[in-house]
């Protein structure tokens, strides 16, 4: 009786567990992260210059300009994780522009997940699934 009971145990654990290796699969992205992008929300609010992120997979950089400054670093991508590393950035100031600079910065310091879907890149919160950023890739 003993043996039913933990094998019946042991069986349910790897359903579960089996479900649970099926729903990462699915929430994998299609496509790695890689190419041009230009934001066109941050935080859900359109911007009011252009910013370009350009993600290069061979060598996992990423590259881009806020708006007024250039930045650059390395990032990790792991499924549909992303983990962006220490950013260097040029230190100009442009009127009208800093709202922006200020904000993709945070943006990446903070960004845990993205998906892309039909060409969109969505960046979303390391806390919690909340889009903090949207970009449309550039044709190349």
């Amino acid at each position: 009786m003993k043996k039913i009971v933990l094998t019946s145990i042991t069986l349910c654990f790897l359903i579960v567990g089996c479900n649970q290796t099926k729903k990462v699969v699915v929430d994998t992205p299609k496509a790695l992260l890689s190419g041009i992008f230009t934001v066109i929300t941050i935080y859900g609010e359109d911007i009011s210059s252009s910013a370009v992120l350009q993600f290069n997979k061979a060598d996992k950089k990423i590259w881009g300009n806020a708006g007024c400054n250039d930045f650059a670093g390395t990032y990790t991508q792991n499924a549909g994780s992303l983990n962006i590393g220490q950013l260097s950035s040029t230190k100009a100031y442009c009127e009208g522009a800093m709202k922006n600079e200020y904000a993709i910065q945070k943006v990446l310091r903070n960004v845990g997940s993205f998906d892309i879907s039909n060409g969109n890149l969505t960046l979303y919160s390391v806390t919690e699934k909340k889009p903090l950023l949207t970009a449309i890739k550039n044709k190349e």
